[in-house]
C-alpha cells in the first residue's frame, strides 16, 4: 500500500517531509484512516481522492509577498534577478503596493506570507522584511484595511454598548466613507 507525498509515492513504513525539516512516517491504513508518526507521536487522517482542495476565499486586507524571477540578459550563475512585490487583497484581486528588485540564489520564485518569515533564503529573507516594513504605513492608512478592522468588530460583536458598537447607526456612515475614499463606490 502507499499513500503520495507530492509527486512521490510513499509505501506503508516509509517517510517523508511535507515540509522541510518535518518528517512524517506512514505507520498504516486503518479503513478509511491513515495513521502517521511524526516527532510529537501518532494521529490519523481521512484518506481522500488526489483533488486539489479548492482555494480558500480572499479576505480583505489580506497581505502577502510576491518573489518573480526578473528575466536579465547578463550571464549569471546560481543566482537569480527577483521581483519582489507586496500586495494586499483588494475587491477583484490582489494591488500591489510596494515594488523591490534583488538578487539572490535560484529556484525561490512564489508566494509567500506577508513579511517573507517563509523564505529559506537570509538574502532574500531580508528583502521581504524590509519590503514588508515599507508598505505598513500606506497598508495601515488604506481605506480597506480601516473597512477590514470594522467589519471584524461587526462580526465578534465587540465594543457590546459602546459608541461605535455594531448597532451605531455612525457604523453605517463610516464604512459608506471608507468605501467612498477607496474609489468603490
Amino acid at each position: 500500500m502507499h499513500i503520495k507525498s507530492g509527486s512521490n509515492l510513499v509505501e506503508q513504513g516509509g517517510t517523508f517531509e511535507p515540509l522541510p525539516g518535518y518528517t512524517h512516517t506512514f505507520v498504516r491504513r486503518e479503513g478509511l484512516r491513515l495513521i502517521f508518526r511524526d516527532g510529537n507521536g501518532e494521529y490519523s487522517r481521512w484518506a481522500t481522492a488526489n483533488k486539489p482542495r479548492p482555494p480558500r476565499p480572499l479576505m480583505l486586507g489580506e497581505r502577502r509577498t510576491v518573489v518573480e524571477v526578473e528575466p536579465d540578459g547578463r550571464p549569471i550563475t546560481g543566482e537569480s534577478i527577483y521581483v519582489l512585490t507586496h500586495q494586499m487583497c483588494v475587491p477583484g484581486g490582489w494591488m500591489d503596493v510596494q515594488t523591490a528588485r534583488c538578487r539572490a540564489t535560484e529556484n525561490l520564485a512564489g508566494i509567500y506570507c506577508p513579511g517573507g518569515t517563509d523564505i529559506e533564503d537570509n538574502k532574500l529573507r531580508g528583502y521581504a522584511v524590509t519590503l514588508f516594513k515599507a508598505a505598513n504605513e500606506f497598508i495601515d492608512a488604506h481605506p480597506y484595511t480601516q473597512l477590514a478592522g470594522i467589519l471584524m468588530d461587526l462580526r465578534l460583536q465587540e465594543a457590546a454598548g459602546k459608541a461605535g458598537d455594531r448597532d451605531d447607526p455612525g457604523k453605517g456612515f463610516e464604512i459608506a466613507e471608507l468605501l467612498e475614499k477607496s474609489g468603490a463606490l
